[in-house]
C-alpha cells in the first residue's frame, strides 16, 4: 500500500508534464495548419494581385480589397510562422521535461542507480515473465558510523562507491537500484545460484577496496541478502525473502552473504510475536517479581531478598527471564518492564520485617536513560519503602556506557541512601581498577565460578583472591549459585559475608514470601542436600539468572 501510495504521488509531477505536453503538440499543430492555410491563401491573392500590379496597371474597385486581403495574409503569416516556432519551442522544452521527469521517476539521484519504483517495474516483469533468478539486498553495515566520524560528504563517497560496485559487479540486464538510505537491491533475472553468490562476492570485494576522503581513509562493509525469485509468488514476498537473508547475514557477523531460509523466517516470526506478547503483557501487568533469599553465611539466617522478573503468560504460562530479557533489552522494552517489576516489589517488601532487604536488578541499556535515578526514585518514594532498604544490582556491562552519566546516576541514589551492588563480578569488562572508583557497597561473584570452586584449585583461587579484594576494599561479597553445603563451607571459609542460591531457596512468588515469613519469623528453613541436587536447574537455566 506505501508503495503504491508513493508511486502515485511520484505520478502526479509526471502526469501534469504530460498534460502541458499535449496541449501544446495541439496547439502546435493547430497553428501550423493555420499557417499552411494562409500561405495557400497568400498564393491566390497574389495570383490575382501581384500581376497587375507588376505591370503598373490600374486595379479595378474590387482589387483593393482584394489587396488588403492580401496584405493581412502576409500578417497573418508572420504571425503563424513566429507562434508556430515559439510553440515548437516550448513543445521541445516541455518533451525534454517530459524526459527529465520520466528519467527522475525511476533514478536515484543521489548514485545514478535505479530506485525504488524501477526496481519494483523490473521485478514485476521478471515475476510474470517467470524467468527465475536471484533477488539481491545490500545494506552498509554501520552506515552511521561513517556519517559521524567523517561526515555526510563521506557518506555521500560511500554510497557512491556501493553504487559503482554493484554496477560494476552485476551482469548486462540486472537492475541495480537503491531503495533508500544505505539500502541497495540488485535484480538478477535468470541467473543461477553460483552465478549470484559471484556477483556477492565481487561486491563485497569491491567494498573492501581502500577508499580515502580527506586524507582519512573510510571503511565500508556490506551485509547481503539473498533470495529465488523463482521460490517468490510476488513483489512482496520476494522482497520478505530477502530481508530475512539479510537479517541472517547481518546474525553471522556482516560483510558477508546469505541465502533465505524458511526455517528462519520461522524463528523471525516467533520473535516478532514474543516482542509483541512482551509488550502487551507490560501492559497487562503479567510480568510479576518473585524473591530469591539471599542469606547470611555466617548466620544462616535470611537477610533479604533478590526480585527476579517473572512472566505469568495467560498463553505461554510461567516463564523464566532468560525467555524474554534479551529481546527486552533489544526492543527498547527492558525500561517498563524493570520499573514496573521494582514497583511491584517494594510494595510487597513494604510489609517486610524491618531488617530485611530488597535487590534489584537493572539492566546496562537503562543507564542510557539520564533521568534513570529520578525514576527509580520516584517510585521509591511512591511506595514508602525505605532507601537505605533497597540495594541496586548493576552489572558490569553496565560500564560499557557513558561512564560519566553511568557514576552520576549512581550517585544520585546512593545520595538517598540506595546500595549499589556489582553483580556478576568475573565475566565482564570491570578491572581492579574500575571497582576502585566505583562507589560500590557490594561485590556479587558470578555463579560460573562459585558451581566449580569445589571441583577446580584454579576456579577456587580466582574465588579467593575477589574474597580477598573485598576485604581490603572494605566491600562485602556475595556468591550466587551456591547449590551445596561443600560450596557453603567454602565460601566461608575464604571470607564470603552472603550467599544465594538453590542451597537456600528457589526463587518463589510473594504470597509464597509472605507465608514463609509468617511461619519462620524471618528464619531460614535449611534444604537438604539430596533436595538440591534434585531442584538444580540445567545449565541453560544458570546460564542466566540476573534476572
Amino acid at each position: 500500500m506505501m508503495l503504491a501510495l508513493g508511486q502515485n504521488w511520484m505520478d502526479q509531477p509526471l502526469a501534469k508534464v504530460r498534460s502541458k505536453t499535449v496541449r501544446l503538440a495541439s496547439s502546435h499543430v493547430i497553428t501550423t495548419c493555420a499557417t499552411i492555410a494562409a500561405l495557400l491563401l497568400f498564393v491566390a491573392l497574389g495570383s490575382a494581385v501581384v500581376p497587375a500590379a507588376l505591370r503598373g496597371a490600374a486595379l479595378p474597385d474590387s482589387a483593393s480589397t482584394l489587396k488588403v486581403a492580401f496584405l493581412l495574409n502576409i500578417a497573418i503569416i508572420l504571425f503563424g510562422w513566429r507562434r508556430s516556432k515559439d510553440l515548437k519551442n516550448a513543445l521541445d522544452a516541455y518533451e525534454g521535461a517530459e524526459r527529465l521527469a520520466q528519467r527522475n521517476a525511476h533514478t536515484d539521484p543521489a548514485t545514478g542507480l535505479g530506485n525504488r519504483r524501477e526496481l519494483m517495474r523490473s521485478l514485476d516483469e521478471a515475476l510474470e515473465g517467470r524467468v527465475g533468478g536471484v533477488f539481491l539486498v545490500l545494506d552498509i553495515d554501520h552506515f552511521k558510523r561513517v556519517n559521524d566520524l567523517h561526515g555526510h560528504l563521506a557518506g555521500d563517497k560511500v554510497l557512491l562507491r556501493v553504487a559503482e560496485a554493484l554496477v560494476k559487479s552485476a551482469p548486462k540486464g540486472a537492475c541495480c537500484a537503491r531503495t533508500g538510505g544505505d539500502e541497495f537491491a540488485v535484480l538478477l533475472p535468470g541467473v543461477e545460484d553460483a552465478a549470484a553468490e559471484e556477483v556477492a562476492r565481487k561486491i563485497l570485494r569491491k567494498l573492501a577496496e581502500p577508499m580515502f576522503f580527506e586524507g582519512s581513509q573510510v571503511q565500508a562493509t556490506a551485509s547481503i541478502g539473498l533470495a529465488r525469485i523463482g521460490e517468490c509468488g510476488d513483489e512482496e514476498t520476494a522482497l520478505r525473502q530477502s530481508d530475512v537473508a539479510l537479517y541472517a547475514a547481518k546474525r553471522a557477523g556482516r560483510n558477508g552473504f546469505a541465502w533465505f531460509d524458511e526455517a528462519l523466517e520461522r524463528e523471525i516470526t516467533d520473535r516478532l510475536k514474543l516482542e509483541e506478547d512482551i509488550r502487551e503483557g507490560i501492559k497487562a501487568g503479567h510480568f510479576v517479581p518473585f524473591f530469591q533469599p539471599l542469606v547470611d553465611l555466617t548466620s544462616r539466617q535470611i537477610i533479604g531478598f533478590e526480585a527476579l522478573a517473572r512472566w505469568r503468560s495467560p498463553t505461554r504460562g510461567l516463564i523464566e527471564a532468560e525467555t524474554f530479557i534479551e529481546t527486552a533489552e533489544r526492543t527498547g522494552l527492558i525500561g517498563p518492564l524493570t520499573l514496573s517489576i521494582l514497583a511491584q516489589a517494594l510494595r510487597e517488601a513494604r510489609g517486610w520485617p524491618g531488617h530485611l532487604k530488597l535487590a534489584v536488578n537493572v539492566s546496562p541499556v537503562q543507564f542510557r536513560e539520564q533521568d534513570l535515578a529520578e525514576q527509580i526514585l520516584k517510585i521509591l518514594a511512591q511506595s514508602g519503602f525505605p532507601a537505605s532498604r533497597l540495594e541496586i544490582e548493576i552489572t558490569e556491562g553496565s560500564l560499557l556506557e557513558d561512564r560519566e552519566q553511568v557514576l552520576t546516576i549512581i550517585r544520585s541514589l546512593k545520595n538517598v541512601g540506595v546500595s549499589i551492588s556489582l553483580d556478576d563480578f568475573g565475566t565482564g569488562y570491570a578491572s581492579l581498577a574500575q571497582v576502585n572508583r566505583l562507589p560500590l557497597d557490594r561485590i556479587k561473584i558470578d555463579k560460573s565460578f562459585i558451581t566449580t570452586i569445589v571441583k577446580s584449585e584454579q576456579t577456587a583461587a580466582i574465588v579467593n583472591t575477589i574474597a580477598g579484594l573485598g576485604h581490603n576494599l572494605n566491600v562485602p561479597i556475595t556468591a550466587e549459585g551456591v547449590e551445596s553445603e561443600q560450596i557453603r563451607n567454602a565460601l566461608a571459609a575464604f571470607g564470603c559475608s552472603e550467599a544465594q542460591g538453590w542451597l537456600f531457596g528457589r526463587a518463589i512468588s510473594a504470597e509464597a514470601v509472605r507465608s514463609f515469613l509468617a511461619m519462620n519469623g524471618g528464619d531460614p528453613v535449611p534444604v537438604p542436600a539430596a533436595k538440591a541436587r534434585q531442584d538444580t536447574p540445567s545449565a541453560k537455566s544458570r546460564a542466566n539468572r540476573r534476572w
